[in-house]
């Protein structure tokens, strides 16, 4: 994770606006629940004032309401809880009344990002779980574009904007800093959150003592492989004062 798939079909999605007549976002994540997401996209900004028009089971007012329409779907965050029949049974409302194999475009990651469109509509859907692209995927020719680390030359230089910003003097009367800097970095596997989670965190208190801390937390012994940021994440928690981690346990309460 962290690769920023969510942030490159956030653009996508922006950039379409003017193609497409209708265009949804929703989140899975964890749960996926058909009746849950059909009531998603049913209440998202794009379908609420239309569906109101409409009468019929859920995806009755979907078809109906993208008959004739040239859409983007965007499902964001989609975890390996679904199944084959679990997806054609949220995709069979778009699938009516469009022209066959002309519907579905897909992203995925495990840090990547699967894409492939056809005219007219486009189903986005972002995910860390190659299992999960091989479920949606449309033809076996599908083409694969995996988001990967950032290079050590930009991945170095968007870390040290993330702890200095702009303040290279800042930079520069810190150079104590450097070396436990650089072995930091090799444990953020190139994902730019990562970088800007831990980055923030170093950027707190430009102190040796705590970047070591950082450097030596029992955290980074639980990370499992090249593409596990989760430690990195952890460690944003752990240092955060006890009233703002109480903030973190009360907004996990509420859906995402």
């Amino acid at each position: 994770g962290g690769m920023r798939k969510t942030t490159l079909a956030q653009h996508i999605y922006k950039e379409a606006e003017t193609y497409f007549d209708v265009r949804i976002w929703a989140c899975v994540s964890t749960d996926f629940s058909v009746p849950r997401l059909l009531k998603d996209i049913l209440e998202s900004e794009s379908l609420h004032e239309l569906c109101k028009k409409l009468r019929g089971t859920p995806e009755k007012q979907i078809e109906q309401m993208l008959t004739s329409k040239r859409f983007l779907l965007v499902l964001d965050d989609m975890w390996d809880t679904v199944n084959k029949d679990g997806w054609d049974m949220l995709m069979a409302p778009f699938r009516k009344g469009q022209a066959e194999g002309n519907i579905i475009g897909q992203c995925y990651g495990s840090q990547s990002f699967k894409c492939t469109a056809a005219k007219p509509n486009i189903v986005l859907v972002t995910t860390r779980s190659p299992s999960v692209a091989q479920i949606v995927k449309v033809k076996e020719t599908d083409s694969t574009i995996e988001l990967e680390g950032l290079d050590q030359v930009a991945f170095r230089l968007f870390f040290q904007s993330c702890v200095f910003g702009g303040d290279n003097k800042s930079k520069e009367d810190h150079k104590e800093l450097d070396v436990i800097g650089e072995e930091i970095m090799k444990k953020l596997k190139g994902s730019p959150l990562a970088a800007k989670t831990v980055g923030r965190l170093l950027r707190n208190n430009l102190d040796q003592n705590h970047w070591k801390r950082v450097l030596d937390s029992k955290e980074w012994e639980l990370q499992t492989g090249d593409s596990d940021i989760m430690p990195a994440l952890r460690l944003s928690y752990d240092f955060l004062p006890f009233h703002l981690q109480r903030c973190f346990s009360y907004c996990a309460l509420f859906p995402e």
